[in-house]
């Protein structure tokens, strides 16, 4: 059974007037289909049911169309909305990791948010920019997965290249469900549930913080013996909270965050045909709220929360028997509340400040403050006493095409055409306010900051307007054992941000394609495309890139089906191309000036204006280019129960963008950008999946695999004093830095003649306790000179494991996903301590510190206050394995036996729960236990989620 991530809430107030104009877009043709609904529902057909068995598709999404799966040789891989919905998540992407071998996405942030918030990804180890949803690009991250029928990232150069200038780094491309021809169906999906932080940073409790503040300033003298900072007394105070409001001992986290928040929403969808037409209608509201808390003194929401209604209106008209028109109309509309400073200064603040920094409230109900924590900075005041702030974002997107047989001319042949005019519209609304905080001391009271009004600003953060066109000409036939598939494809993009004064951005690509098959077994197939891009210079603004492949369906072959009949499906597949992708500025060919300061000349003192020339134009930029070779195989055993695909891939990057490096100030402008830079990557995608029927129970077992090298062809480099500093031939985005060697243990090693410091760093300024770095190149002082490759050389790879069952009405699954050979930098006052001038917060982490007793186990340095120029340069000793694997997604649900529920009226009920990141395990946590691998420190934490809900199919 299809479901839906829904959830439902009131609409507040503001919101359904702004919702009104989108709801009256559909509203008419929503009367008309549930008005024919009305009189079908009787005979409504038998409710669907949900097998873990996957029914295996004989088409394949591709750019433009569909492609037979005997037929295809590209590398492109789908799920369907029945995964997609088991993932309580309101952003689609949220529910791929692990899914698509090939794809890597991740994240630095989790909580509400608009599209694209706290996530990022690419495609083999390249970046990634393309989102088409129905072959427009549009780039909504937060749809409602309802509305999906599939998504396919297409991965090579076949795959990719009549996308003209925009067809290096890979598609994720959507398609969202039509109306299919059948009684009406009608899906309402309920469910609600709550998410927890899955890591918080663990401060240390006052006492704790200034006893190691104590040592921490003690270290910084060296031997020479200081008074404390903290006396005995007060530490006790601290301790034992004597005196709460001259010894505070806050737990900010507890104070400032919900230990859980509510993730809610509502489905409604209606499927069908009548006489003539199909139809799919969804809407779709979806709720998630923050974990800030908030006050009920306040009449106005200062929580973090996205609320978000989203409507689709898919309907087909088939106004002749050889005419099709298709009109699609989607509105969406999402406010994101925060509060009036914003969600990332609080969790900024939450880490940084310590627990004894000041009071929640002084004794007259004040904010607590101080003379280094002043006006607003009191967490508790940013998270309810600053006012608030709203993002408001509209989305309207009306696609229009028609399709047209023209077997009166031949048979197969289809003439298409296509328009698509998509509106965006961001504007924020800022309430926010500040606030005065006091220090309470000795009876007295001393002011900081003041208060203000409310204000009343607004802007206009964005509003594009996104004009797509095309035109196919299709044709499909098969004459005996030839089986012949051409399409032409003529499109134009304009993209136009009217918040700037820029021209509208365009692309226009003129595209062909030719698949011929013989006998079901031999596959051969071509595309190129002609691009072009506006912001090129015009002898650089069209470029033709193309692809090729070949295939052979061995399956088909005699001596294979003969003899080896267990074999279903063994295809070779292999492709080669050229694709491109442009990466220029604003009409960066063309020279611009600024106007410079004035100056007095003459008797009369006259002002005369100069002028300077900004960034100097670059007439010769070009698109970047990748040659992309993909070769694969298809496997498939005992009637597909077991099937296998694997690919490998071998891409070459190359006239890459990129800022020069031989420069000099000389020169007196800034350089423009340069294609030279030359990036290989290359690797392999696996994919297995076993799934068998055994009578009423039915299960599957789907794992993934993905794995990405890449190697520095060229990046301009100036000359270097030492190989290892190179480079050119090591992997891209290999980390560089020094390489420790350990801790130092004693004033006697620090003080070695044989020992290397930095000329920043003199012995007189180390200390035991602190790093030890490797002389690389043997001259007796640690300089840039000794800085190398320090990680990660190593390739990156990641995995997914999906399986599930279903058993008379039960069903189950499970996704788990995580990678390897992953490192991150664990660096700054999140990990050192007391940064800031002393001022930071400390960490249970840091109770781990190198001290005299722990000189011989100490795996972290000592303690220092403020800035340590030796201990926080870039190293290896901040760079950490961290791999980890998640308990990504599981789901359970029943579906009523279809006698029980219609006893009620209904022909099918389902109860579900599911849930998102329930557990994690990581390399990280041998370091420290309070972060998520992905993100850590200021984020917003990574969620995890835990949903119930009812689907009710009539």
């Amino acid at each position: 059974m299809k479901r839906n991530l829904t959830a439902g809430v009131l609409l507040p107030s503001g919101i359904g007037r702004q919702v009104c104009c989108k709801v009256r877009l559909v509203l008419p043709a929503m009367l008309l289909l549930f008005s024919s609904a009305r009189a079908q529902l009787a005979d409504t057909t038998k409710a669907d049911t949900k097998t873990a068995t996957v029914t295996e598709a004989t088409t394949v999404p591709v750019l433009y169309g569909e492609q037979a799966k005997n037929r295809l040789l590209q590398s492109a891989v789908t799920v369907y909305t029945n995964q997609l919905v088991t993932t309580p998540s309101p952003q689609f992407l949220q529910a791929l990791p692990g899914r698509i071998p090939g794809l890597n996405i991740y994240f630095s942030s989790g909580g509400p948010g608009l599209d694209g918030n706290g996530m990022g990804f690419n495609i083999r180890g390249a970046r990634a920019q393309i989102i088409l949803i129905d072959g427009v690009e549009r780039g909504y991250q937060s749809i409602d997965p309802e509305q999906i029928e599939s998504i396919t990232v297409l991965k090579d150069a076949l795959s990719t290249v009549m996308f003209g200038q925009r067809s290096s780094y890979g598609i994720i491309s959507i398609r969202t469900k039509k109306g299919d021809i059948g009684k009406p169906r009608i899906s309402f999906t309920a469910q609600s549930g709550f998410e927890t932080p899955t890591a918080l940073p663990k401060p240390l409790p006052a006492w704790q913080y200034a006893t190691l503040y104590n040592e921490a300033r003690q270290n910084d003298a060296g031997n020479v013996t200081i008074p404390p900072q903290y006396t005995q007394a007060q530490i006790d105070a601290y301790q034992h909270h004597t005196d709460p409001y001259t010894y505070p001992d806050v737990d900010w986290y507890n104070t400032v965050l919900r230990k859980r928040a509510g993730i809610s929403r509502y489905n409604l969808n209606l499927q069908g045909s009548g006489k003539g037409f199909r139809y799919f209608v969804d809407l779709d509201n979806v709720r998630e709220n923050g974990i800030i808390r908030t006050s009920d003194d306040n009449k106005y929401n200062t929580n973090a929360q996205l609320n978000r209604y989203a409507l689709r209106s898919n309907v087909g008209v088939d106004v002749t028997p050889v005419t099709f028109v298709q009109l699609n109309l989607f509105g969406r509309f999402q406010r994101y509340n925060q509060p009036g400073g914003g969600v990332s200064n609080i969790f900024s603040s939450l880490l940084n400040t310590p627990q004894l920094a000041y009071p929640v409230f002084n004794p007259d109900g004040s904010f607590g403050g101080s003379d280094k924590y002043q006006g607003n900075a009191n967490i508790w005041g940013q998270a309810v006493a600053r006012g608030y702030q709203f993002q408001d974002v509209r989305d309207m997107a009306v696609d229009l095409e028609v399709t047209q047989k023209l077997d009166v001319l031949t048979k197969g042949l289809v003439l298409t055409a296509k328009a698509s005019n998509n509106n965006t519209a961001y504007y924020s609304t800022i309430r926010d306010k500040n606030f005065e905080v006091y220090q309470y001391l000795n009876g007295a009271y001393t002011k900081y900051g003041s208060t203000t009004e409310q204000t009343t600003r607004g802007s206009l953060n964005e509003r594009s307007r996104i004009v797509y066109l095309e035109g196919a000409l299709a044709y499909d036939r098969t004459f005996k054992k030839h089986a012949i598939s051409i399409l032409t494809v003529a499109n134009q993009q304009s993209k136009l941000a009217f918040n700037t004064t820029n021209l509208p951005e365009n692309y226009t690509a003129y595209s062909g394609k030719l698949n011929y098959c013989f006998d079901d077994k031999y596959v051969a197939e071509g595309a190129v495309s002609y691009g072009g891009y506006n912001w090129l210079a015009p002898s650089k603004r069209r470029a033709t890139y193309w692809a090729g492949g070949i295939g052979w369906n061995l399956h088909k072959e005699a001596f294979i089906s003969r003899n080896l009949p267990f074999i279903s499906l063994l295809k070779l597949r292999a492709n080669y191309g050229l694709t491109g992708q442009v990466n220029a500025g604003y009409f960066s060919y063309i020279q611009t000036y600024f106007n410079a300061n004035g100056y007095w000349f003459g008797s009369g003192s006259s002002l005369d204006k100069s002028s300077g020339e900004n960034a100097i134009a670059n007439t010769g930029l070009s698109p970047e280019k990748a040659k992309k070779l993909n070769a694969g195989i298809d496997l498939g055993l005992w009637n597909n129960k077991l099937t296998i695909t694997a690919d490998y891939f071998f891409n070459k990057f190359y006239d890459l963008v990129a800022a020069p490096t031989f420069t000099t100030a000389i020169f007196g402008a800034g350089y423009p950008t340069q294609n030279y830079q030359r990036f290989n990557y290359w690797g392999a995608d696996i994919s297995v999946k076993w799934q068998q029927r055994i009578k009423a129970f039915s299960y599957f077992v789907s794992g993934n695999f993905s794995v990405v090298q890449s190697k520095v062809v060229y990046n301009g480099e100036l000359p270097k004093n030492y190989d290892y500093q190179v480079t050119t031939g090591m992997p891209v985005g290999l980390q560089y830095g020094y390489t420790a060697t350990g801790l130092f243990k004693s004033y006697d090693e620090i003080n070695d003649p044989a020992t290397a410091v930095m000329p920043s760093s003199p012995k007189s300024s180390l200390r035991p306790g602190d790093i030890r770095y490797l002389d690389r190149n043997g001259d007796g002082q640690i300089t840039v000179d000794d800085q190398g490759p320090i990680g990660n050389a190593k390739p990156t790879i990641y995995y997914g494991l999906y399986t599930g069952f279903s058993f008379k009405g039960l069903d189950l699954s499970v996704l788990i996903q995580g990678t390897l050979n992953r490192q991150s930098t664990l660096n700054g006052d999140f990990m050192n301590g007391f940064g800031n001038s002393g001022q930071n917060n400390a960490y249970e982490y840091n109770l781990g510190r190198f001290t005299t007793a722990t000189a011989e186990t100490a795996k972290q340095p000592r303690l220092w206050l403020g800035n340590n120029t030796n201990n926080t340069q870039p190293s290896s000793f901040w760079l950490k394995d961290n791999d980890f694997v998640r308990l990504k997604n599981v789901e359970i649900g029943y579906t009523f036996p279809e006698k029980l529920s219609r006893r009620i009226g209904l022909p099918s009920v389902r109860l579900f729960a599911n849930g998102l990141n329930l557990l994690t395990w990581a390399e990280i946590y041998d370091v420290r236990k309070d972060l998520d691998p992905e993100a850590w420190g200021g984020a917003y934490p990574i969620m995890k989620i835990f949903n119930f809900g009812i689907n009710i199919k009539f």
